[in-house]
């Protein structure tokens, strides 16, 4: 069996071999019952070590030298692919710019029309107060309203009045 120093954390395992904790955990429930899992008591419960020999086992390193680039021919193709890039990126930049001035304009515009408008309505609003003073004018005083006597209404009977006549 091997020694606790060789024994990692779900954590410490997801990190090492550049994976979830969802994945680790599962690899442990397959393997909760082997040698290559141990369970430690915490206050917060049980947490689970694994073997970090088995972990290399499972998930062997990816690390692959990269070739080497000493072609000559390759060395002109990326300088004009950085040089069309470094365009392109110019290119954004300017139709950004552009895009924000005439965003600019657009807002100015806005609030050039609503200004107008605003004010458009103010006026319709004096000259609607100016003409409905001029009709409360033209309205005769108001009178004292006559006074009118209600009238009796029947009295209602009840169906054992009807029935013995009380």
């Amino acid at each position: 069996m091997e020694n606790a120093a060789t024994f990692l954390t779900i954590k410490q395992a997801a990190q090492q071999v550049n994976r979830s904790e969802q994945t680790i955990r599962r690899l442990v429930k397959q393997y909760v019952k082997t040698s290559h899992i141990q369970t430690e008591l915490t206050p917060k419960g049980n947490t689970y070590l694994i073997s970090q020999t088995f972990l290399a086992q499972q998930y062997p390193s990816q690390a692959e030298p990269l070739p080497a680039v000493t072609a000559q021919a390759q060395v002109p193709e990326v300088a004009e692919l950085e040089r069309q890039l470094a365009e392109r990126d110019q290119t954004i930049q300017q139709l950004q710019n552009r895009l924000l001035e005439q965003n600019d304009v657009l807002n100015a515009l806005t609030s050039q029309v609503n200004s107008q408008r605003i004010g458009r309505i103010e006026e319709l609003l004096l000259s609607q107060n100016e003409q409905l003073g001029e009709l409360q004018k033209r309205l005769p005083e108001p009178r004292e309203a006559p006074i009118v006597l209600p009238v009796p209404e029947s009295i209602k009977r009840g169906f054992w009045q009807r029935v013995f006549g009380k």
